[in-house]
């Protein structure tokens, strides 16, 4: 007699590669923290930056003066000439914020749009907050300390400002690059064919050749009737490697591959949401204040006007 075959509980195991929900989550968070860093990455390369300081754990910036000891020019035949010098001096110092965002997209969200619509969209808009809040916050930087110049109109005031930082002996030989307010070049374009290659990152359009010479950057923070120019070098990225420091083994899930930026995700299931914990600190700076030149761009004379 055949003994009777007993049913057969088979265990089944997940197709090796399938994506899960927490595949999602990992794969939006990583999506994040690299298109931020492509967008650092991409901006210093527009502006020509080379200089990425990695922060201490005082989360301080230092800033420089330039102090100056002439001495009298006037020197009798034979004499020995007295030596001017030169050097360069610790100015203020700022403390670099470290900042974090939060963001939760509801279970209603999720149900009604789908779970990677309604997570995209709020990076691309926290995103573009985070990218904004940098460029303010450089340009408030620009203006902390300038050495002023007028000039009569854009090309003049950007040509002053040019001569001007060539009469700085620490820039001697440097790449120069101008920061405009999108009104001013609107207002010179206007009336005038200008050769320049255009392309634009991180908010912000960069004019190659425009008006025969060096870089200038059209940003909307540039208040219009000012032109801030300085040495390429003399601009410096301060960041906190959100990898190296403690809170990466508590709080940060993911980071670029920079650490300019981290995030964190998970569900909360109080409120039944998904929440994600962004976290950096970072800052674009001109290292020496006085090396910026800030150029007050003043009315071309109406022809006919006043003679």
């Amino acid at each position: 007699m055949k003994k009777p075959i007993l049913p057969m509980h088979l265990q089944m195991f997940a197709e090796t590669g399938l994506t899960t929900m927490d595949d999602l989550g990992e794969i939006k968070s990583i999506d994040f923290v690299n298109r931020f860093e492509a967008g650092i990455k991409e901006l210093l390369a527009l502006l020509g930056v080379t200089r990425k300081e990695p922060l201490s754990r005082d989360m301080k910036i230092q800033m420089y003066k330039w102090t100056a000891d002439l001495k009298n020019g006037v020197v009798a035949e034979g004499e020995d000439i007295p030596l001017s010098k030169v050097t360069r001096a610790k100015d203020k110092s700022f403390q670099v914020a470290f900042n974090k965002w939060r963001r939760a997209v509801s279970a209603e969200a999720i149900a009604r749009h789908g779970a990677s619509l309604a997570i995209d969209q709020a990076d691309d808009k926290l995103l573009r907050q985070i990218q904004g809040g940098i460029k303010t916050q450089f340009t408030t930087f620009l203006g902390t300390a300038p050495t002023k110049i007028t000039g009569v109109g854009l090309q003049k005031a950007l040509a002053n400002s040019w001569g001007k930082l060539s009469t700085f002996e620490e820039f001697d030989g440097a790449q120069f690059v101008s920061f405009i307010n999108p009104m001013d070049a609107a207002t010179y374009l206007g009336d005038t064919k200008v050769l320049a290659d255009a392309s634009n990152v991180f908010g912000m359009t960069l004019l190659k050749n425009f008006l025969g010479a060096n870089n200038v950057v059209v940003l909307n923070a540039i208040p219009e009737g000012k032109v801030y120019s300085t040495a390429v070098d003399n601009i410096v990225l301060a960041y906190l490697d959100m990898r190296a420091s403690d809170l990466g083994d508590i709080f940060v899930d993911f980071t670029d591959e920079t650490g300019f930026i981290s995030a964190t995700r998970g569900r909360t299931l109080r409120n039944a949401t998904y929440e994600s914990l962004f976290m950096n600190a970072l800052v674009l700076f001109p290292e020496i204040p006085n090396g910026v030149v800030e150029a007050t761009i003043k009315a071309e004379p109406v022809p006919g006007v006043g003679v």
